[in-house]
């Protein structure tokens, strides 16, 4: 007993001293442990990299394990971009309350600025940390083990922090630094590196601190730079970055971006870039390995994104092209590298660029791709005048000593040449490609050629898609036999060292709309051919793509970031890119930047002029004027005169009024009609299209200004008479009003200053009826407070209400306009020649500035052009302006809706382009979040990436369901938007204090119920059910559904297009978990209860009638509601084309305003008729665009409307000419239009007259007699409409008209004049080629067969003779 006690007592002692000893260790020295919140990999890696310690160790701390802090001995959390929900937010204050050390360091947004650090200790860690490198990160990995941790054994003292290298230049000895340029190329020069008058590349910025160990990357750059001959200047500073490159004076900047290129001084440096003319490129380094990009459908997102790609555009960077990435080392740590394929290939992009610097013009090759339809249709850039434009650069090319040889000496034959040469055929157009073979000398590429072409230039697995698809190269599709090997025939015009080459159709198939937009599929040999031709077969130098747009961008895959496996990456190759586009349209313009390395070169609209149609509805503006004075017993009297002028003129059919003659007018209806006769009069329209190099005339000139001046003016002067009480709401919603109290003394004020009135603060004050001290003061309202993570440490910026701002704003808008209306004018006159200097400029390796985008009346600040387009900062929007915007659109849309139906809708649709939210900063995303009773919540930074619940009492009404649909577009533009709607629905769906009701959980609860219906289980069919943005399959641009209405005889029901467009886009976008998931049955189910549509529209240069993407988007989703719920749902504009008077316009009445102010107003058709084959396609667009209409929403489109269009251009009732205008500038126009209006009529939606078709059909098959068949649209392809024509025409037309048909379709041979099939597919793949060899054995074999047993007989002849 005693013994065990013994031992026992032994074994407690023991036991004391292990837990002493464990006690003692784990005090003073046990592993002290380190916890990461939030921190991105390669910060990691430097941290991790750095520590020498043993006994101290990193571990990061996913979110959701944020129940472990308690283990860790300092919790160090990166705040820049840390989102955590509330939850998350509580327990990291849990943890500190408990005694653990926590430090957000950085904390952008206020709520996540923890610290239980006293004030000493997180001094000494923001000093480590703020300073970078090795040394000071190894050092804080010290000071916390000593200090924060206080052990006492295995402890290095940590030594000061010290200031990082900074402003200094660097090498490739992580040691060394230098603090001037001179001291820098003295030690190149020692070390045998320095070349002399060799080109100087300056690097700056960057991820990854050089000095922090992690920047194998940056010595991958400098090594592979330097071995291609150049000097090459690192920069490590933010400070001084603008002086070292003043001092260094490269020929290009690399700026690995994270924001702008200098802080601070952002204008200053692009005012150097473009004083030195020094390109800037933007390389991108990824935050995941190379596998994880590649796969990645989206390639960046969110902020990272923002910074990386966005905001480096504002200084007029290019090239967002993935240079590094990040990869595991042995330890399990993320380190940056390059990769060696893109980085040969990025110092390839520097070099050529380099080269265009150095190369004397007349060296130089150009390859210049244009954009045309197949067949006879005419060349197409939006607003342009595309052949004489492209002739005036071809014509300034060879006058600045480029090799241009052979150049027609006039437009029309240039014409000619384009068309014979530079054709692109439809794939049934056999007989067309026959004689192209023949008379077009196109560039014929061997297969064996073309196949070494793609091996150098494609992944294995890239081009494996092609050959599935196509067969074996050349495929069947342009491709012909040359000396027995099958060639593609590569479309070209050859002019010495330019070359002209038309860009072939992006898909082979029946989707005409995919082949401009974004094909599902790989492109087909001839499109790929074309491209590799231009690298290897001619050798560019350069590579342009001239006027908006073609499909190059919209080639399917990754958004952004590319990568191998992107069409454009490959396609594009090394050789500078620049892009000709429009000011017009500078969402799209960002697809051409992002997706094909493009520099963009803004060129303008068309020139803008009043619709002149005043004088139309002067007997009808009495008639209401005299109803305004009459006394309240005779007003009915003067109601049913003024009702008769309007039935007569149609007005009531536009705006959905009665015609019974015997019933007046209300006032609230006359009102209506007298706004809109005035909004027609005051339409500002084109016409006649831009050429290039070729000014406006001073009478044009004039026209746009007034119509980007007088708005403006007119608009806040009213809004500040509003504000004082001077004019109510009731007097300002007459435009007849507004016109006579404000537009017309705005416009006099236009003239006046264009006549030389001096444009100073004292007219602005005048005009304004303000005092130069309230001018002041609005500036200081308007002076945006400085925002970031310092703002707080400021003086607290002074609150003005929203009146304040208001009223500052509308002073500011007087200002601006009145001040610039001279600016405006000299911008116009310039463009023209600035466009040229800017193309000429890029091509000699040159800068070319940024600039916003938006016609010049939305945007004024889009003049000059010349520029290189950029967007808005997706995630600050909506902006706060926008904001407003959205409110108020939503409020008038909600009033508008239940003073029709008596109730609000349960669900509205959105649709989401890409240029409408730049260039209204998101005021239609505004418009979503407001409907579903959710607002923007901002941080320190001005972003929004926080929303927040309106109060059901503060909103006052039901929460409104939503369904968004987005153009492929807006997704890659704005991704971190559409996850931002599907927080705020689920958010909306939650939501519980709803007094007034919440159609959105109604909608949520709805559709978990058809889902589970159609058989999805209950789990999938919730998670499912708050899904309310959709956009197109396969990272499909659009939807799909243009070439399916327009090909009239393959489809007889609409529901047909219906289904094909549920499923084309249904899609999901709300989440990056999700991101392009196809959901079966999902979409459908969500179009229930839609009661309205609404669709943006933001630029003056389209309507529903010209352009058809609208009827593509918003006629899609109004004939898919139909379809599912079987009521056609209202149909809005949200038209934000004047920002200072933001409308929601009933569709009708607006294709209402359209048409009357163009296609059925003279003045516009004489406009239309001073250009050439480009102005007249204006009409053919109109006219099918009209169709396409007919098709989705028929409400919409009249009987009377045909009738008009039919009246003006085939029996041409206004006698301007127009079928003699069609023949001589673009015959196939004219074809088109009249195939179009006998479809319309076939297909059973025009009740057209025996005449109407017959002079139809008469028309239609003379001009194929003539001209010969289009090869393309309605005209070409349609088998069942060309019967019907055929039917209506004497037979001898008929047969002369088949046979055009016929020879168009079939090749001509010389013994078959009824002509043969061209069977290209007998030499489109090897095996065929074998077959074919093998039937030559058989028939050479049976030949000498013949030849022996004739010679036998022959002898057996001679024997018996």
């Amino acid at each position: 007993m005693a013994k065990n006690k013994k031992w026992i007592l032994a074994a407690v002692a023991v036991l004391a001293v292990v837990l002493c000893c464990w006690a003692a260790w784990s005090k003073w020295a046990s592993t002290t442990r380190i916890g990461l919140v939030n921190f991105q990999n390669y910060q990691t890696a430097s941290l991790v990299k750095s520590n020498e310690d043993n006994f101290i160790e990193y571990e990061e701390i996913p979110l959701d394990r944020l129940d472990r802090l308690g283990r860790y001995d300092l919790v160090l959390g990166f705040g820049m971009g840390l989102k955590i929900t509330e939850e998350q937010r509580a327990q990291i204050l849990a943890a500190a309350d408990e005694g653990t050390p926590i430090y957000i360091y950085a904390a952008t947004n206020p709520e996540n600025d923890i610290c239980s650090l006293d004030s000493l200790t997180k001094a000494g860690i923001s000093a480590y940390i703020g300073n970078g490198n090795k040394r000071n990160y190894r050092n804080m990995a010290r000071y916390v083990r000593q200090h924060i941790d206080a052990k006492r054994l295995f402890v290095t003292p940590a030594e000061e922090a010290v200031e990082s290298a900074s402003d200094v230049l660097y090498h490739l000895d992580e040691d060394l630094s230098f603090k001037t340029v001179a001291d820098y190329e003295k030690y190149l020069r020692e070390q045998g590196i320095y070349r002399e008058k060799a080109p100087k590349i300056a690097i700056v910025g960057g991820l990854n601190d050089p000095f922090s160990g992690n920047r194998a990357n940056i010595d991958s750059l400098i090594v592979s730079l330097q071995n291609a001959g150049m000097n090459v200047y690192p920069v490590s500073s933010y400070r001084q970055r603008l002086t070292f490159l003043r001092e260094i004076g490269p020929d290009a900047v690399i700026h690995f971006a994270h924001g702008r290129m200098v802080m601070g001084q952002a204008d200053a440096a692009v005012e150097w870039l473009k004083e030195r003319n020094i390109p800037i490129f933007s390389p991108l380094s990824m935050l995941e390995t190379q596998e994880e990009w590649e796969s990645d459908p989206m390639g960046m997102f969110g902020g990272f994104m923002s910074q990386s790609i966005v905001v480096p555009e504002l200084d007029g960077a290019i090239y967002p092209y993935v240079l590094n990435d990040q990869e595991l080392d042995e330890e399990g740590i993320y380190l940056f590298k390059a990769i060696p394929e893109r980085l040969k290939n990025f110092t390839r992009i520097i070099g050529n660029f380099i080269s265009l610097k150095r190369k004397p013009n007349a060296e130089k090759k150009v390859a210049i791709y244009y954009f045309k339809g197949a067949g006879q249709s005419s060349l197409t850039a939006q607003g342009l005048e595309t052949v004489p434009s492209l002739y005036n650069l071809l014509k300034r090319l060879k006058a600045e000593g480029y090799t241009v040889k052979n150049l027609p000496a006039t437009e029309k034959e240039f014409e000619k040449l384009l068309m014979t040469q530079g054709a692109v055929l439809s794939t049934y157009a056999e007989g067309a490609f026959d004689d192209f073979l023949k008379n077009g000398r196109p560039a014929l590429v061997g297969k064996s050629e073309y196949e070494s072409w793609v091996q150098d230039a494609l992944p294995e697995e890239l081009y494996a898609d092609v050959v599935q698809l196509y067969g074996e190269a050349p495929g069947r599709y342009m491709s012909t036999v040359r000396e027995g090997e099958p060639c593609l025939a590569v479309a070209r015009i050859d002019l010495g060292n330019v070359v002209l080459l038309p860009q072939p159709m992006a898909a082979v198939g029946d989707d005409a709309f995919a082949i401009v937009h974004g094909a599902k599929t790989a492109p087909p040999h001839p499109y790929i051919g074309a491209y590799l031709w231009a690298q290897y077969g001619f050798g560019a130098d350069a590579m342009i793509h001239f006027g908006t747009h073609g499909s190059l961008e919209f080639t399917p895959r990754k958004q952004v970031a590319l990568c191998r496996y992107d069409w454009p990456d490959r396609l594009v190759g090394t050789i500078p890119h620049f892009y000709y586009y429009t000011i017009g349209n500078v969402g799209e313009s960002m697809m051409a930047k992002r997706r094909s390395y493009a520099t963009t070169i803004s060129y303008l609209t068309p020139p803008f002029t009043e619709s002149k149609t005043r004088g139309q509805y002067k007997e009808l503006m009495n008639k209401i004027e005299a109803y305004y004075k009459t006394d309240e017993a005779r007003q009915p009297e003067v109601s049913i005169a003024v009702k008769k002028i309007a039935v007569k003129m149609g007005l009531h059919r536009d705006l959905r009024l009665d015609s019974l003659l015997t019933q007046p007018y209300t006032a609230e209806e006359i009102a209506r009609i007298e706004n809109f006769a005035e909004e027609i009069a005051n339409e500002k329209m084109t016409g006649q299209l831009y050429t290039t190099g070729v000014p406006y005339s001073p009478e044009k000139i004039r026209s746009s200004v007034m119509a980007m001046s007088a708005d403006p003016i007119a608009y806040s002067v009213a809004a500040l008479d509003r504000q004082r009480g001077k004019v109510t709401d009731t007097q300002l919603k007459s435009q007849a009003f507004f016109t006579q109290h404000y537009l017309e003394p705005a416009k006099q004020l236009v003239r006046q200053v264009l006549g030389g009135q001096k444009a100073d603060d004292a007219l602005v004050c005048r005009v304004a009826g303000i005092t130069p001290e309230k001018l002041a003061e609005a500036h200081t309202i308007l002076t945006p407070p400085r925002r970031g993570m310092m703002m707080g440490r400021a003086a607290t910026p002074t609150e003005y209400t929203a009146d304040q701002k208001r009223e500052a704003q509308a002073i500011a808008e007087v200002e601006r306009t009145v001040t610039n209306i001279q600016n405006y004018k000299r911008a116009l006159e310039e463009s023209p020649e600035m466009e040229m200097r800017s193309i000429l400029n890029a091509l000699a390796g040159g800068y070319v500035a940024p600039t916003s985008g938006g016609d010049a009346v939305a945007n004024p600040q889009a003049v000059p052009t010349g520029r290189n387009l950029y967007a808005v900062n997706a995630e600050t929007t909506p902006s706060e302006q926008a904001w407003a915007k959205g409110k108020e659109l939503a409020e008038n849309t909600l009033a508008q809706y239940k003073k029709t139906h008596g109730d609000y809708p349960r669900k509205v649709s959105y649709t989401f382009w890409s240029s409408e939210f730049i260039e209204s900063e998101g005021a239609t995303i505004a418009q979503v979040l407001y409907m579903l009773g959710v607002e923007p919540v901002r941080d320190a930074y001005g972003r929004v990436s926080d929303l927040r619940l309106i109060p059901s009492e503060q909103l006052g009404r039901p929460r409104v369901d939503v369904i968004v649909q987005t153009s492929g577009q807006f997704r890659d533009l704005a991704a971190s938007r559409l996850a931002l709607i599907s927080r705020a629905v689920e958010m909306a769906a939650a939501a519980t204090d709803d007094r007034y009701g919440n159609r959105v959980a109604e909608s949520t609860v709805e559709t978990e119920r058809l889902l589970v219906e159609q058989g999805v289980s209950p789990k999938d069919a919730r998670e499912m059910s708050t899904q309310r943005v959709f956009g197109g399959v396969n990272g499909m641009y659009g939807t799909g559904i243009q070439d399916m209405i327009t090909s009239g005889d393959k489809w007889t029901d609409e529901q047909e297009i219906a289904d094909a467009y549920i499923n084309n886009m249904g899609a999901v976008y709300g989440s990056d978990e999700e991101w392009g998931e196809m959901k079966a049955g999902l979409l459908r189910a969500v179009l229930h209860n839609t009661d309205a549509v609404v669709q943006p529209r933001q630029s003056n240069t389209w309507g529903a009638l010209s352009l058809d993407h609208v009827y593509e988007f918003m006629g899609g989703m109004n004939l898919a509601v139909r379809n599912v719920t079987g009521k056609d749902p209202d149909a809005y504009f949200a038209d934000y084309r004047n920002r200072n008077n933001v409308k929601m316009q009933e569709l009708k009445e607006a294709i209402g305003v359209e048409s009357r102010a163009t296609i059925f107003n003279p003045e516009y058709v004489k406009e239309v008729m001073k250009g050439g084959a480009s102005s007249a396609s204006q009409i053919t667009e109109v006219v099918t665009n009209t169709y396409g209409w007919n098709v989705t929403k028929p409400d919409v489109i009249d009987k009377e409307m045909w009738d008009r269009i039919y009246d003006v251009y085939v029996e041409d009732s206004y006698g301007l000419g127009t079928e003699q205008f069609f023949r001589q500038q673009n015959p196939a126009a004219l074809q088109e239009i009249t195939a179009v209006m006998l479809e319309t009529a076939r297909k059973g939606m025009w009740k057209a007259s025996e005449q109407q078709l017959n002079t139809l059909a008469s028309l239609h098959t003379e001009l194929v007699e003539e001209f010969g068949s289009t090869g393309s649209g309605f005209s070409g392809g349609n088998a069942k409409l060309q019967e019907f024509i055929a039917g209506r025409v004497a037979p001898q037309h008929a047969a002369a008209y088949k046979q055009q048909i016929q020879t168009m379709k079939t090749v001509q041979s010389p013994d078959n004049k009824n002509g043969m099939v061209l069977k290209k597919d007998e030499v489109s793949s090897g095996e065929q080629g074998q077959k074919n060899a093998l039937n030559g054995v058989w028939i050479a074999g049976g030949v000498l067969v013949l030849f022996v047993v004739l010679l036998l007989v022959l002898r057996k002849k001679r024997k018996d003779n």
